[in-house]
């Protein structure tokens, strides 16, 4: 199992959210984890589709935690920012596998999948979240 980049990048957000708590920028973000400003709207704009971050418009606006860091489940977000957990070809539309039918494999990678996604439903934001000094001096403020 492999989690897309953008999935990646939601989490390592949503750590900063909950580590800083506070409001922050897309620009912070950008500065922390060096990663394209373009990705990280992206992200963020998914995330607050999803009502995991809040978005405060105007001079003095950023971006918080749309919730308490321990009501949001790492499991809720991978959901939300993964668009297929189909892992191999029979567990996806279109299959066209000839032995589907008798195929012996697809429940034990069924149940691998639900318990990925049952551990990560089991753990918070703030299970994971860190403290400002394990960030760059930016997350400082």
């Amino acid at each position: 199992m492999r989690l897309n980049d953008s999935t990646d990048i939601a989490l390592r957000i949503m750590i900063f959210a909950a580590t800083c708590n506070r409001l922050f920028t897309i620009d912070e973000i950008v500065a922390v984890y060096r990663l394209p400003r373009s990705t990280v709207m992206k992200v963020v704009n998914a995330l607050t589709r999803g009502q995991f971050l809040t978005a405060q418009r105007g001079r003095s606006g950023g971006l918080r935690l749309s919730r308490e860091a321990g009501q949001i489940s790492v499991g809720a977000v991978v959901r939300h920012l993964e668009g297929d957990f189909g892992l191999v070809e029979c567990m996806r539309t279109g299959n066209q596998c000839v032995i589907t039918g008798s195929c012996r494999l697809i429940a034990p990678l069924q149940q691998a999948l639900e318990g990925f996604l049952a551990a990560l439903g089991s753990c918070t934001i703030a299970d994971i979240a860190l403290t400002p000094a394990d960030f760059p001096q930016v997350a400082h403020r």
